[in-house]
């Protein structure tokens, strides 16, 4: 190829124009692309440049010269190895790869030289260069002349790497001899297949199925073959699948000629319909049908005939089996009359078993529908795969978008909280992974209509291997029951709160907060009842209900909604209140109102600007409230009064102390000394005059310390003791009756009393006496507990105490005795007040006097 020049461009690889002088190239080099077309002639058989494919300068090359090749060295060639004559090549390197390259580059001078020798050079050269898909080469001799770039992507040989090797090398072993007999038969003139197909053995040692085309020809001047490759091994694969698919699937494959008669039938006859599978060929399908479903079925291939469809839709019906009853068959029809096929080809597939399953499943589904709750069904990956119309009834989301997808769609979409559906996927676990035969959760629930708690209960479904294959579940609305629960929690914390409150403004500020958490309300407040104005009086009032109906003044009796409640004592759940006439506000907006009495207090109420009527589960949580509440103001009056009166008896004991201090010190001393002047006087004079005063001295110190235990005992008991009635009652007798020794004490049983042990003492001895002095020395005394109720009972056999005397007998200072202070019975009183007791006197069964002290404490 001495007379062949190659021209390369932009500083090309010193070694490759050595590697092409060897070849025998003339070589030439230009700096620059543009100087390139002044030395383009006819002996130029190539061009190399070094830089990016340029598609417009190839173009430019064979504008200029005719079809030469147009060589690209670059760092990445595209994966378009040809573009409008160029060609992208691998920068070379190393030796070898210059040495390949210079190899490549005269093969496509040699190729492109011996097109052009032909009719349609530029097509052939388009062809086999640069557009085939197919792997195309020269063969001479058993070796190759000539490639293109897609025989080395096929063989995943590099160019230098096939110029060394024999075109038997890449066939596969078990086919050589057939193709060595095919070139032996071509050779020797006799006819020979021109397209076969044979397998390649590519450089990872992987069998590849290719169609192979061969053409004799002359190739400069030698006998050589074109051969044209194309890989087939997915194709031939494809077809082993569907061949292997139609041989073995149980579903059956039937082709029925466009007259209506069966072709072929697949070997899955026999399994499906009992036949052989040759049986059935040549019968017309309407002789196989059940006469009730022939029109449907004919009327589906006829249409599908008619309109030129290449498939039917699903059609079931029944055909006739081998044993001569009818099996249920659903088939899909491919319209392939207009192909070598000529008629349907026709898949059915048994569902005999399937539409007794769907019939059952279709009563299963109607109960489910009709038992009110939600119902779904789950997979074993957790895959929605039904949800009744129960469930979707919540929300206006379409049943799309759950089927078919994985219940963390739910979070993902924002329905579903991150630690709700952690609680979700934990119980669906346990159970899909065999863990759990039950269980049982609560989820909140997000969605654009509202917000609601259903509970759920997730069981397993097991298969017939006693496998888990799934899971169902059923979900409950307990929204209100949670939101009941919830107002019923604020209730028993308001009645907590109730407990501690000391005063009625801050009983209406629990009560108010109350009506708002339980049921629900913002405007809401208390009206307490005022005595001293005759008038209901705002109390406490949220700032919404002050907003509403602003500065409330006093609601006098008779006014308003407010008053009709809490005079007839019950709830009324007002509608329309703007347009009540009995309203007291005039023009506050509000449409419903709840006033609940507070029997005997006021009111509270809740009310709303809008239609939001009220459960009946909230009112009789109102009615709870209230009654709470009612309990509540009473201790707290209770309290309040003890307390007034707790500081009216400290007033009292202050006085009471004052007055024992005057008696004791202003009256006693003085008392003292009159005595020692009367003992003097008795020196000097003795007669009965000393003796009046003596006796007068000694009623006044009688009359100071009976005063002086009035006050004492009349102060309250603070602490208080279990003590025996019985010892105190001895204790106390040995005092009173020390001048009686024929007195009697009777006591009657062991009798406990809680009380304070030096006034129960006093109040025993002053009984004690009083008795001996009305009833003489030789009176009887019985001591011993009541029968109707806590306490005991002081009782003698003397002449009692006359019907005018009894009114006044407790007053202090009142006697009928002249040897008495009128004080005794005074100081009895004082220590049953002291003690919170209360004293009775009767007769007793003797006539004499009875005193019944009842113990309850009311302190």
């Amino acid at each position: 190829m001495s007379d062949t020049r190659v021209v390369l461009v932009d500083e090309c690889p010193d070694a490759l124009v050595d590697a092409l002088g060897r070849r025998g190239f003339t070589t030439e080099t230009c700096a620059d692309r543009g100087d390139v077309f002044s030395s383009l002639d006819a002996g130029v058989g190539g061009v190399v440049v070094r830089g990016a494919l340029d598609a417009e300068f190839a173009s430019g090359v064979r504008d200029r010269v005719g079809v030469v090749p147009v060589f690209f060295l670059t760092e990445s060639p595209p994966e378009s190895a040809h573009d409008g004559g160029a060609i992208a090549i691998s920068d070379p390197e190393t030796p070898e790869a210059v040495a390949s390259v210079a190899a490549r580059v005269e093969r496509a001078i040699e190729f492109t030289q011996w097109a052009s020798a032909g009719r349609n050079s530029d097509s052939l050269y388009r062809t086999v260069v640069e557009q085939s898909h197919d792997a195309i080469f020269v063969a001479q001799d058993g070796e190759f002349r000539f490639w293109n770039r897609r025989l080395t992507e096929l063989t995943g040989l590099r160019d230098g790497e096939l110029t060394e090797r024999s075109v038997s090398s890449i066939v596969h072993p078990d086919d050589r001899e057939r193709a060595a007999a095919i070139a032996t038969t071509r050779r020797q003139g006799v006819d020979a297949p021109a397209s076969y197909e044979i397998r390649l053995v590519d450089a990872d040692g992987a069998a590849r199925e290719c169609s192979t085309n061969v053409r004799e020809i002359d190739y400069h001047g030698s006998d050589a073959v074109l051969v044209s490759m194309r890989d087939v091994t997915e194709q031939r694969a494809t077809e082993a699948q569907f061949r292997g698919l139609v041989e073995l699937a149980r579903d059956l494959v039937t082709l029925v000629g466009t007259d209506g008669r069966i072709k072929y039938q697949s070997p899955s006859v026999t399994e499906v319909l009992g036949f052989d599978e040759d049986e059935l060929v040549g019968e017309h399908v309407a002789d196989l049908i059940h006469p009730d479903d022939w029109d449907r079925v004919k009327a589906v291939f006829e249409r599908a005939l008619q309109t030129g469809a290449d498939g039917t839709d699903p059609v079931r019906y029944r055909q006739r089996n081998a044993e001569g009853s009818w099996t249920w068959l659903e088939s899909v029809g491919c319209n392939q009359a207009d192909t070598s096929v000529d008629g349907f080809v026709v898949t059915s597939r048994n569902v005999t078993e399937q539409r007794s399953y769907e019939q059952r499943l279709k009563r299963y589904e109607t109960i489910v529908e009709r038992i009110g709750q939600g119902a779904y069904v789950l997979d074993e990956a957790g895959v929605v795969q039904f949800i009744n119309e129960a469930a979707l009834s919540r929300t206006t989301i379409p049943m799309s978008t759950f089927v078919g997808r994985h219940i963390s769609a739910l979070r993902d979409a924002g329905y579903l909280a991150a630690d709700q559906y952690e609680r979700a996927q934990s119980a669906l676990d346990a159970v899909l992974g065999g863990e759990s035969e039950r269980e049982r959760f609560e989820i909140e629930l997000s969605f654009p209509e509202k917000n609601y708690v259903a509970e759920f209960t997730v069981s397993p479904i097991v298969d017939d291997g006693g496998e888990v294959a799934g899971a169902v579940g059923i979900s409950t609305d307990v929204t209100e029951r949670k939101r009941y629960e919830q107002r019923l929690n604020a209730l028993h914390a308001s009645t907590r709160r109730l407990t501690g409150a000391t005063s009625r403004e801050e009983v209406a500020e629990i009560v108010r907060e109350a009506a708002t958490e339980v049921l629900d309300y913002a405007i809401s407040g208390v009206l307490l009842y005022d005595e001293s104005q005759d008038a209901l009086v705002p109390t406490a009032f949220t700032d919404e209900a002050w907003d509403v109906f602003g500065d409330v003044p006093p609601i006098p009796r008779g006014a308003g909604l407010t008053w009709e409640v809490f005079e007839r004592g019950e709830h009324n759940l007002y509608r329309d209140v703007d347009s009540n006439p009995r309203r007291f506000v005039l023009d506050a907006g509000v449409k419903e109102e709840l006033i609940v009495p507070i029997p005997d207090h006021g009111v509270f109420f809740v009310a709303s600007v809008g239609d939001d009527s009220l459960a009946d589960q909230r009112i009789a949580l109102a009615k709870v409230l209230a009654a709470n509440t009612r309990a509540v103001l009473h201790r707290v009056e209770r309290e309040q009064l003890l307390r007034r009166r707790e500081r009216e008896l400290a007033s009292q004991n202050e006085q009471l102390e004052s007055f024992a201090s005057v008696v004791s010190h202003d009256l006693k001393n003085p008392l003292n000394a009159a005595m020692g002047y009367l003992d003097l006087a008795r020196e000097q004079y003795d007669g009965d005059e000393l003796d009046r005063v003596a006796d007068a001295h000694e009623r006044m110190a009688g009359i100071v310390e009976d005063m002086l235990a009035l006050a004492r005992n009349g102060q309250t008991v603070e602490e208080a003791e279990r003590l025996s009635l019985g010892g105190v009652a001895e204790a106390a007798w040995t005092t009173a009756a020390s001048d009686a020794p024929e007195a009697t004490l009777v006591t009657d049983g062991e009798i406990p009393v809680d009380a304070h042990r030096g006034r129960l003492r006093q109040l025993l001895e002053n009984l004690f006496s009083n008795a001996i002095r009305h009833g003489g020395d030789d009176v009887t005394v019985r001591v011993g507990p009541l029968d109707d109720r806590a306490g005991f009972y002081v009782e003698d056999d003397g002449p009692g105490i006359p019907p005018d005397d009894r009114p006044r007998m407790f007053e202090a200072g009142y006697t009928t005795s002249s040897e008495g202070t009128g004080f005794g019975l005074s100081v009895v009183m004082s220590v049953v007040n002291a003690h919170g007791w209360s004293v009775w006197f009767v007769e007793s069964d003797d006539g004499g006097a009875r005193f019944e002290i009842t113990t309850e404490s009311d302190h």
